[in-house]
C-alpha cells in the first residue's frame, strides 16, 4: 500500500480551523481552467487538502488513552457564530398587576411548595391534593361563627371561596392573555382589512378567543367514547349544534317513494361503475341501514297479502 502524504498546500488565504466544531475553511479561490476541465478531481482535492490539515490539528491536541477507545484528545471551545435557526423571541408583555408591582417597586416573593402542617406534624403540599388550603373543609369539628345562620356550613363557605379564587385567578389569567395578544396585534403592523373591527381590537380579539376555547371544549368532549353524551355540562357552555338524525315513517304514499327511488337512480353514474352501494343504502333507507330496508320490504309483503 502506498504512503500517504500529510502535507497541506496552504494556498495564497491560510486555511482557517475551528478545532471545537471540527471545521476547516478555505476561502482560497477555485481555478477555473482546473474546475472546467474536471470538476469532481479539483472539489475532492480542495475537500481533501482542508481535511488533512484539520487532522493535523487535531493530532497537535492533547491526547489521553483510554483503555477502551484509545486515544483521544480534548477539542477546545469552538469560536465560529452559529446561525439561529429560528429568531430571537420576543419579550413577554407585562401583567396588569406586574406593572403595577414595578410602578410601586414591589418584588415578588416566591412561595414555598410545601409547607408544615402543625396538628399532623408534616409537610404538605400548599395547594392541590390534600392542600393546606383544604384544611377548613376536611375537619371533622369546626366553630361556627356568632350570629351564623342554622344552615350555615363553615367546611362548604371555604369550599365555595377557595372555588370562587379559583375561578377569578382564571378570569384575569384570561383577560391577561387578551391584553397582550391585543398589544402584539398593536404593535404589529395592521394587514389590509376591508371589514371593520378588525382582530386587532380588543372586543374581537376576546370573541376570537372565546371562539378558540369553545372549539377546543367541543373537540376535548367528542374525543371521549359516548362523544360527549354523557359528559357533564360546565357552566355557561353553550350546546353543540349537530345535525338531528330524522326517520321516516313505515307506510308512506307510494307515489313518494316512486319519486324517491326516482331520484336515487338519477344520482348513479350511467355505466354503474361509480356506484357507492353503502352510501345509496343510506339514502334509499334515509339513513336507517339495510336492515331497516329489509324489515320494512317484508312488512309492505304482509300487508299486501293481507289486502
Amino acid at each position: 500500500m502506498a504512503d500517504v502524504s500529510t502535507e497541506v498546500d496552504m494556498g495564497e488565504t491560510p486555511l482557517q480551523l475551528d478545532l471545537g466544531l471540527l471545521a476547516s475553511f478555505d476561502y482560497n479561490p477555485l481555478n477555473v481552467k482546473k474546475y472546467k476541465k474536471d470538476r469532481e478531481a479539483l472539489l475532492q482535492e480542495r475537500a481533501r487538502n482542508a481535511t488533512q490539515h484539520l487532522v493535523n490539528a487535531i493530532f497537535q491536541l492533547p491526547i489521553t488513552r483510554n483503555p477502551s477507545y484509545g486515544p483521544l484528545a480534548t477539542l477546545p471551545p469552538f469560536t465560529s457564530l452559529l446561525p439561529r435557526e429560528k429568531p430571537l423571541p420576543k419579550p413577554k408583555p407585562l401583567t396588569k398587576w406586574e406593572k403595577f408591582a414595578r410602578k410601586k417597586g414591589i418584588t415578588k416573593k416566591r412561595k414555598d411548595r410545601m409547607v408544615y402542617d402543625e396538628e399532623r406534624k408534616e409537610w404538605v403540599p400548599r395547594w392541590g391534593y390534600q392542600g393546606a388550603n383544604k384544611s377548613l373543609e376536611n375537619q371533622w369539628l369546626v366553630e361556627v361563627p356568632t350570629g351564623a345562620e342554622d344552615e350555615f356550613r363553615p367546611d362548604k363557605e371555604a369550599a365555595k371561596k377557595r372555588k370562587e379564587a379559583r375561578k377569578k385567578n382564571e378570569m384575569q389569567h384570561q383577560r391577561n392573555l387578551a391584553r397582550a395578544e391585543g398589544a402584539t396585534a398593536a404593535a404589529a403592523p395592521a394587514a389590509p382589512s376591508k371589514k371593520a373591527g378588525a382582530l386587532g381590537s380588543g372586543i374581537a380579539a376576546r370573541a376570537a378567543r372565546r371562539a378558540e376555547l369553545e372549539a377546543d371544549v367541543l373537540r376535548a368532549k367528542s374525543s371521549t367514547a359516548s362523544l360527549g353524551r354523557f359528559d357533564r355540562t360546565l357552566e355557561g357552555e353553550a350546546k353543540p349544534r349537530g345535525v338531528k338524525r330524522t326517520f321516516r315513517p313505515n307506510e308512506i304514499d307510494p307515489h313518494a317513494e316512486r319519486a324517491s327511488n326516482l331520484a336515487l337512480l338519477s344520482k348513479i353514474d350511467k355505466d354503474g361503475a361509480n356506484l357507492n352501494v353503502r352510501k345509496a343504502i343510506k339514502h334509499a333507507s334515509n339513513a336507517q341501514g339495510s336492515k331497516a330496508m329489509v324489515q320494512r320490504s317484508e312488512k309492505e309483503r304482509a300487508q299486501k297479502r293481507r289486502k
